[in-house]
């Protein structure tokens, strides 16, 4: 029996063995939070020292400059020096020549007869050898000051172009930091929106505008808007109108993409079919592309917040949708009968905005799409 329990408990262990062995030895999933904190770190890092080499590149020029006015300064020194070296050779000359030289010019030994013709011969002598070496080493030094002046210049010339193309690296890599910093908040906010399971109307956008309009010129849609703006141009609007009345603008242009089917048929700058219905020929008008998503952002406030106020939005509600007295437009938006109704896109449709009631799918796909492309 006892062979037989061995038996079965091996038969049960390797069992239990092998998939825990698969479960394993399997790759572990990247945390996308985590992924973007380290290169957030590395972009750091190297931008760091971007600006570490660039500041050496300046201190090392500064210092050259320096050196440069230091040789100026010390190279007229020199020259006078020389000057009046080769004056004294001059005058010692002529001196001798007259047999009158001032003795008194040169270091004489105690007892030695000054009026000695060959002794003063010899000590004028020794003089001028003294000031023709002096003034030749004076002049190598100022040729040396020359030279190394010189090759100051070229290597400051050399740091000059080095510092602009550092300065041109540190701007890319402080780019490159900021785009990191981006990823790192795109995916903070992306994990968040998981990890709750819905997707909120209100909040900041996750996408920017620039993000936005890449994605959306990569489907090759039209080219161009009302007014003649561009996708860039709209997309900015969006999130800026969307921060303004506190909603999220990338999620809101994924639903115009839907509600015009791609910008395919824009209303009068219209481009949530605002005022439009199933049994509808016509939809509100707005005169600009601003103020179509200005009332689109405002309204998507109202079905997101149960207390949304007028005073909450940066600017008055739309006088193009909520009434152009301000008064009244106040009213229509402070007592909008489905105030509330749908605090995220997953409530959105089936009489929610839409009445088809795929509609909330449909808008999250586009915006899921945008999100993949800007991963």
């Amino acid at each position: 029996m006892s062979l037989f329990r061995h038996g079965l408990v091996s038969v049960l262990l390797a069992g239990l063995t092998v998939p825990f062995l698969l479960a394993s030895s399997s790759p572990a999933v990247a945390d996308p939070i985590d992924d973007a904190r380290q290169r957030l770190d590395q972009a750091r890092l190297e931008a760091q020292e971007a600006a570490r080499r660039h500041e050496n590149t300046l201190a090392e020029r500064a210092q050259a400059e320096i050196d440069i006015a230091d040789i100026q300064a010390t190279i007229p020194v020199l020259q006078a020096r020389v000057a009046e070296l080769r004056a004294n050779l001059a005058d010692r000359s002529a001196a001798l020549y007259r047999r009158s030289d001032p003795v008194s010019q040169f270091d004489i030994p105690a007892g030695a007869d000054i009026n000695d013709p060959a002794r003063r011969v010899e000590l004028a002598s020794a003089a001028t050898r003294y000031d023709e070496n002096l003034a030749r080493e004076l002049n190598a030094a100022v040729e040396e000051l020359a030279r190394q002046e010189e090759r100051l210049r070229q290597r400051t010339a050399e740091l000059d172009a080095l510092a602009v193309r550092q300065e041109e690296e540190k701007a890319a890599f402080d780019r490159a930091v900021v785009e990191a910093q981006r990823a790192l908040e795109k995916a903070v906010a992306l994990g968040a929106l998981r990890a709750e399971g819905d997707t909120p109307i209100m909040g900041v956008p996750v996408l920017s505008a620039a993000e936005v309009a890449s994605w959306y010129e990569s489907t090759s849609g039209r080219q161009r808007f009302p007014g003649g703006i561009t996708a860039l141009e709209l997309a900015t609007i969006y999130i800026e109108e969307g921060l303004a009345a506190g909603v999220r603008g990338d999620i809101a242009f994924a639903q115009s993409i839907v509600e015009t089917g791609s910008f395919g048929a824009v209303g009068p700058n219209n481009f949530a079919g605002l005022g439009a219905c199933d049994s509808c020929t016509t939809m509100n008008q707005f005169p600009t592309p601003r103020d179509g998503a200005r009332a689109q952002m405002q309204h998507l406030r109202n079905y997101a917040d149960p207390n949304s106020r007028h005073d909450q939005l940066l600017f008055p509600p739309s006088p193009f949708w909520y009434g152009n007295n301000p008064d009244t437009a106040i009213r229509n938006f402070n007592t909008f009968f489905a105030k509330g109704w749908a605090p995220t896109w997953e409530e959105m449709g089936a009489g929610n905005w839409a009445t088809d009631p795929t509609y909330a799918g449909k808008v999250l796909g586009v915006y899921q799409r945008m999100l993949d492309f800007n991963a």
